[in-house]
């Protein structure tokens, strides 16, 4: 049933400026919409800056059999028969009430609601439960989908070709823009909220999961009903992560869909292509059972491709019904009087079409091709194809509303730009100043630069035989040249050799890429992790040389490439400070990748980095400009390691040299961040948008940090107090140099951990879950009771000696050289002190390590049930240990077998800042993040509370 042919549609219709989620304001201009897709002219004036419009749904009265909610008010429909009414292009239902209501655009025009398309960040095809597609609005628990990882845009393999190129704008700096003046606008996405999500206007519940409903901003979180949102402010304030979050508007990225994930072009998805829209619909039409399906192509395109939309329509079918499901299919809102259909024929590579008659029906189709389904041609009217209308963007104005421009065949590029400046009113300008900018919003977002001589009309009408759909979803836009769309894209190149000249790794690289893929120069060389940041000034050679070096390996190593923003900081506001976020995707099975789609959903996704991908270094290259930012480490106590390490190498170069970090726990032990009071380990399901509030509140203290030197035996070498990690040598003939965080063992401890280390290496795929790692550690020490080991009576082979005095130890199986107050997931082997003992209380910040000895796997097991601590044998600065014989030694976790010779424990002269959670007060349990974006006021005005009530106590 089409718009032209249903009269309940034309007298129940509502006029309304409909407003796309991502886009302000109320300005559009549907009637111009189709214009550049069918080529016919439209009398619309130019100076319209709001114009009502109809909002493009194909309503009809549908009986529902089960229970179906209104997709605008989220209540369920009652009654009997013909409970509601139901767009048959997108499926959308509405209670016959709020049909004036209803503000959500059809999909067929959903994509021209858009003033700055930008491509989504698809994930791999996965499996999503209680979700709906954002096209079709059915719903995915069957269904392969893929998932925009930056703003949580859903859609069925099938329902590709109709997505809406309108993800969040994570980097959108301008050159010479003033920050002061700079406001955001909120990145609506409709549906797919959370069950218990309540609306910023009304507080009632707005959350569902039996429908596509609903709106949500993707930077502050804020959700409201559909009805609701458009009452809120237009102003996005990032709410209440706003103080750690990193504004688009100080970020540039200028190659941003050169490396995608989930990139459809490397990917086999044909098998799954017929999976699409049109027959998910089908489906639950009632029609299906005694229909005939048809495969219909919109160009020479799409049946190269063997791309096609299958249509099903009863086995009497006339042309003209085929046409109007043809359109439905095809998403294209337009009067099926202007199309037509043309049976397409393939002999020896050549085809030939056929154009169908109106006496013709689908039953004549199907006796010719002998009964299997015809393959036909969605063709339009071409009756004058010397001249038509295009529509004109203008990202510059504060207007989202395209200027119609009458062109013919031999209209050039540099008339278009006249007429353009003559209709957005800014005759004075001189059009050598401006560009023309083609843009094609297919599978993304493709443009380029028109040059002056082209004409656009001919291109156009030559998209339309390819491809219906392509030009219906090409659009134009005015740029002017000066505009910063040439900014230098910055490239980091890892797994290069190691300690060599920036001289040589230019060669390397050039030698790696074509001579069209120059780089322009090197930024930064970090010789000692071997790698390289390069920049490119022409945008095209930088696509070209990643796709080149991505897939290139130099000494047996695959390099690690990727594309790094540039943060402006003249744009930062003052009372920023970022958060930049490492998250190592190994850890903790699975949670370590559910940890990164998440932040990177409610931070800028700029500011999230994968530690499999290049390690911290890029991450730590990016903000090393800044004056101020904390870090966030989502990982285990070896990933912090691995992070502090990598910032004692580079932080000298940093403007901010320590920057204050916190741990989100992945790991199995996880007892630094015990020590912090950020937990034992994540959970899935908790409340992350929390957490990082807690980041922005937690105070921040100072963690010691200690080296610990194996010299080889028969050498002797001093530490002195200026020691770090940058001083050690790979010699074989050099002491072995490492930095400690948590403890140091040595025997029964390190044995244990050594075991586990090499059962995980065996076997990877089994260690992905912590109760299971736990069980196998707790296996390794059942199987050590009742046998002798080689760290039975370890005192005899050790000797120690404590800030330059020897200590006399006892019988013993273990050593443990503590700095914080947590060992074993949890345990404290040092136990709480009182007025009357000769030790001082354990802390990680006052220059003192624990020794505590252990006599045995019971012992230890005694430990972990807090049935008893550890033997305190001494606290000391600075230790010295000789063994005689090969032992097995932990430093942090990691084990090995260690020769004998000398150990030298000595204090690190760089200390790390760190982030301590505070205690808070009980609060009441919140179903939804924070909305208001005046949180450092808030926080001033508590603090200035508190003083005042502490003043009045005192007097």
């Amino acid at each position: 049933m089409s718009s032209s042919s249903n009269p309940h549609h034309r007298s129940r219709i509502h006029k309304q400026a409909v407003i796309l989620p991502g886009t302000e304001g109320s300005e559009t201009m549907d009637n111009v919409a189709a214009s550049v897709s069918f080529g016919r002219q439209v009398d619309i004036s130019a100076d319209t800056e709001s114009v009502d419009t109809y909002h493009h749904h194909s309503f009809g009265k549908k009986s529902f059999h089960r229970p179906t909610f209104c997709h605008h008010c989220t209540e369920m429909l009652w009654g009997i028969t013909k409970q509601g009414q139901t767009c048959e292009v997108c499926n959308f239902v509405s209670h016959e009430r709020c049909l004036y209501n209803i503000v959500t655009p059809c999909s067929s025009v959903a994509s021209d609601r858009i003033k700055d398309p930008v491509p989504h960040t698809w994930s791999d095809p996965v499996q999503a439960r209680k979700k709906f597609c954002n096209v079709c609005r059915r719903r995915l628990d069957d269904s392969v989908v893929l998932r925009c990882e930056v703003c949580e845009y859903y859609a069925h393999l099938g329902c590709l070709d109709f997505v809406v190129s309108d993800c969040r704008k994570c980097a959108s700096y301008v050159r010479n823009k003033d920050a002061s003046n700079e406001q955001f606008k909120h990145h609506w996405r409709e549906g797919n909220l959370p069950h218990n999500g309540k609306c910023a206007l009304c507080k009632k519940t707005c959350g569902t999961t039996e429908c596509l409903s609903s709106m949500k901003c993707n930077w502050c979180w804020t959700m409201a009903h559909a009805g609701c949102y458009m009452q809120l402010p237009q102003t996005c304030t990032f709410g209440a992560l706003a103080e750690i979050l990193m504004p688009q508007s100080c970020l540039s990225m200028p190659v941003t869909n050169a490396f995608v994930k989930g990139d459809l072009a490397s990917k086999d998805l044909k098998a799954n292509m017929m999976d699409n829209s049109s027959e998910n619909r089908a489906k639950d039409d009632s029609e299906t059972a005694d229909g005939q399906l048809v495969k219909i192509y919109d160009g020479y395109l799409s049946l190269q491709k063997r791309n096609c939309k299958t249509i099903s329509v009863p086995k009497d079918a006339s042309i003209q019904q085929m046409i109007e499901a043809a359109l439905r299919a095809y998403l294209i809102k337009d009067n099926a009087v202007y199309y037509y259909l043309s049976a397409v024929t393939e002999t020896d590579g050549e085809i030939t079409e056929k154009r169908l008659s109106d006496p013709d029906n689908l039953a004549t189709l199907t006796k010719v091709s002998m009964g299997k389904a015809p393959s036909l041609f969605l063709r339009y009217e071409d009756k004058d194809t010397r001249r038509g209308t295009i529509k004109v963007f203008s990202s510059e104005l504060n207007t989202s509303v395209p200027r119609p421009i009458s062109i013919n065949s031999h209209i050039s590029v540099e008339e278009v730009i006249e007429m353009a400046l003559h209709k957005f009113r800014i005759e004075d300008a001189d059009p050598n100043d401006y560009s023309l900018w083609e843009v094609v919003l297919d599978k993304g977002v493709q443009e380029r630069v028109m040059e002056r001589y082209e004409c656009p009309w001919p291109q156009l009408i030559k998209a339309r035989r390819n491809s219906l759909k392509q030009m219906k979803q090409t659009r134009y836009y005015l740029r002017k040249n000066e505009q910063p769309t040439q900014e230098r894209a910055r490239m980091y190149v890892g797994n290069l050799p190691i300690n060599l000249s920036e001289f040589k790794y230019k060669q390397i690289i050039q030698k790696m890429l074509d001579e069209e893929s120059m780089f322009t120069s090197i930024d930064m060389v970090y010789a000692q992790y071997g790698s390289a940041c390069v920049s490119f000034i022409d945008h095209e050679a930088a696509v070209k040389a990643y796709y080149i070096l991505k897939d290139t390996t130099y000494e047996d190593k695959l390099l690690t490439v990727l594309f790094l923003p540039e943060i402006h900081l003249e744009m930062l506001p003052e009372d920023h400070c970022p958060l930049l976020v490492f998250v190592n995707t190994r850890s903790g099975g699975c949670q370590g990748i559910e940890v990164q789609d998440a932040l990177r959903k409610m931070l800028n996704p700029h500011q999230v980095f994968d530690l499999d991908q290049g390690g911290p270094l890029p991450g730590l290259h990016v903000f090393s400009q800044l004056k101020e930012y904390k870090a966030l480490i989502c990982g285990g106590d070896g990933t912090v390691g691995w992070v502090l390490s990598c910032l004692d190498d580079i932080g000298q170069e940093s403007v901010c040299s320590s920057p204050p970090i916190a741990v989100l726990p992945l790991g199995t032990g996880n007892d630094l961040s015990r020590v912090l009071k950020w937990g034992g380990g994540y959970q899935q399901g908790d409340d992350l948008y929390q957490m990082l509030q807690t980041v922005i509140e937690a105070e921040e203290v100072k963690l010691d940090r200690w080296t610990v030197v194996f010299e080889p035996e028969g050498k002797h070498t001093e530490i002195d107090n200026k020691s770090n990690s940058s001083n050690s040598s790979s010699g074989d003939d050099m002491p072995n140099l490492f930095v400690m965080n948590n403890y140091f063992g040595i025997g029964i401890d390190a044995d244990l951990c050594l075991g586990f280390h090499n059962a995980r290496e065996e076997k990877p795929e089994k260690f992905n879950n912590r109760v299971y790692n736990k069980i196998v550690y707790v296996r390794q020490g059942m199987q050590k009771l009742g046998r002798k080991t080689n760290c039975r009576e370890l005192n005899k082979e050790l000797k120690i000696e404590v800030d330059n005095k020897l200590l006399k130890l006892p019988t013993l199986e273990g050593i443990l050289i503590m700095n914080i107050s947590s060992w074993g997931s949890g345990a404290d082997p040092w136990g709480s002190s009182d007025a009357q003992d000769e030790f001082q209380r354990s802390s990680h910040d006052d220059g003192m390590l624990e020794i505590i000895g252990l006599t045995g796997v019971m012992h230890l097991g005694q430990i972990q049930g807090s049935l008893r601590n550890g033997i305190r044998l001494a606290q000391a600065s600075h230790i010295r240990i000789w063994m005689n014989s090969d032992m097995p030694v932990q430093v942090d976790g990691e084990p090995w077998m260690q020769l004998s010779g000398q150990v030298v424990v000595s204090r690190s002269a760089l200390q790390a800042t760190m982030l301590k959670k505070r205690k808070h007060r009980i609060a009441r349990r919140n179903t939804e993040p924070a909305i208001s974006g005046d949180t450092a006021a808030q926080r001033d005005q508590a603090k200035l509370v508190a003083v005042n009530s502490e003043e009045i106590a005192q007097i």
